[in-house]
């Protein structure tokens, strides 16, 4: 892949939001706490059995250049993107943007960061392609709004994974164009819903194989592949008789200002029922003392699939990621529910799954075409009523202390040594991506995310 370095950079001109420079700082801010979110969550993905699993499958279909972070895996370009998306995906804690319903970081920063070791980038490229891809995942989500059966991280991150790819690599803008042209294959397929369904963990794989192929096919746009003209617009485009044309996309306001970073590692429908639970807990703690908790989420095909009883179908930590009962239980009978939650014994406990049966949860609130609120209702064994209310927590933004902390469980879950060093030091990366050479950004990241002991 030594070509693709060599080719011609787009002019600032020709795009927009897809240049660091273009952005106003919060929006850059916003960038920074995600890659440092995203980053981190790699660490932890490494103590899931399920990721080592995945890690241990690609690394028999063999090796190549790229480093995967905080392992000594070294794989080819698409499949270090596979591994690393594994990762930061593993325990569905990573960023969401609330009306697109895409996770945007396990398909953009994986793909950048392989993208960049294939072709000795610059941190200012790798930053554009950060700019780039996590904006089209966002933009196009909202172009094709839901579709039956479609999980839309899934289902559009290999045309994401394509443009940030071929940004990364400073390739002109009609071969960008053409690198998510050539990904329109990987792209809506209506069965990626079907591992949320069957509580499958087949769903933390999804964002990186759909990745994979993106990059794929951007390393074919930079040998002069073309993809076909009607991909967007086209009659069996992703969004057919829309007139949407590729300049469109990249219009507006830039789409990362609303990704939020997930406070709880779950579902992201379910959060809001999770903050309103915390307030009640806190005036309510006594799991024996409660009779009865009913839940109230909007209506709507996406909450049904988290609003369900819990039922364990033999793969608990899906089956608790969407569950909001479950959640809830924890909730009370353990008096948290975070990372470690899922981490340690809690998952098998009879206790918590015994606690289910006292919360119910009703989709009575109108639907809303984005993510929103919820109402919890409490009844005591006395018989008073509490009631908590609660936004989608997160979406206004987050602060780099909230994620510090958070970066911090996520690394004492991978049994990192000092945490908090590590955490400063990818805050450090971040805050220096854009002035770094090729040289510089190889050895941060090698100095941020070396290999954890097993």
């Amino acid at each position: 892949m030594t070509q693709i370095a060599t080719l011609q950079e787009v002019p600032v001109a020709e795009v927009r939001n897809r240049r660091w420079t273009e952005l106003a700082e919060r929006d850059r801010e916003q960038l920074r706490l995600l890659l440092v979110d995203a980053l981190a969550l790699a660490a932890a993905g490494t103590a899931s059995r399920d990721a080592r699993r995945v890690l241990a499958g690609l690394r028999a279909v063999g090796g190549g250049e790229v480093r995967v972070p905080w392992t000594d895996l070294r794989l080819s370009a698409p499949t270090a993107v596979a591994a690393t998306s594994t990762l930061i995906h593993a325990w569905d804690f990573d960023d969401t943007h609330d009306e697109a319903v895409v996770h945007t970081a396990s398909v953009v920063v994986p793909t950048v960061l392989a993208a960049a070791a294939t072709a000795g980038a610059t941190g200012a490229t790798v930053a554009d392609g950060l700019v780039t891809g996590v904006h089209l995942l966002s933009r196009l989500a909202r172009v094709t709004g839901p579709r039956p059966g479609v999980i839309r991280t899934a289902g559009l991150g290999s045309l994401a994974a394509a443009a940030a790819a071929a940004t990364v690599w400073g390739l002109p803008d009609d071969r960008v164009e053409h690198a998510v042209a050539l990904s329109l294959g990987a792209a809506l397929a209506p069965g990626t819903r079907q591992a949320v369904v069957d509580g499958s963990v087949a769903k933390r794989i999804q964002p990186g194989l759909s990745a994979q192929f993106g990059i794929t096919a951007a390393a074919l746009a930079a040998q002069g592949v073309e993809g076909p003209g009607g991909w967007l617009s086209g009659e069996y485009g992703i969004a057919p008789g829309s007139g949407v044309c590729w300049d469109d996309l990249f219009s507006g306001d830039f789409e990362g200002r609303w990704v939020a970073l997930k406070p709880y590692p779950a579902c992201r429908y379910t959060h809001a029922a999770l903050a309103a639970a915390e307030n009640l807990r806190e005036r309510h703690p006594r799991w024996n003392e409660v009779e009865q908790v009913r839940v109230h989420v909007p209506e709507g095909p996406a909450y049904s699939l988290v609003a369900r009883p819990y039922r364990d179908r033999g793969t608990p930590l899906v089956d608790a990621q969407f569950s909001i009962p479950w959640q809830l239980a924890a909730l009370w009978v353990t008096g948290r529910y975070d990372l470690t939650t899922l981490h340690g014994d809690d998952l098998g406990s009879p206790d918590i799954a015994a606690a289910t049966a006292r919360i119910t949860v009703e989709q009575d609130l109108p639907e809303s075409s984005v993510m929103s609120g919820a109402r919890v209702e409490l009844r005591t064994t006395d018989g008073s009523l509490a009631v908590a209310e609660a936004p989608m927590p997160g979406a206004e933004g987050t602060t780099w202390q909230v994620v510090a902390r958070k970066a911090d469980s996520c690394l004492r879950v991978a049994s990192h040594d000092d945490p908090a060093r590590a955490a400063a030091e990818i805050r450090q990366l971040a805050d220096r991506l854009p002035e770094l050479d090729t040289t510089s950004l190889a050895a941060a990241l090698d100095r941020c995310t070396a290999a954890l002991r097993p």
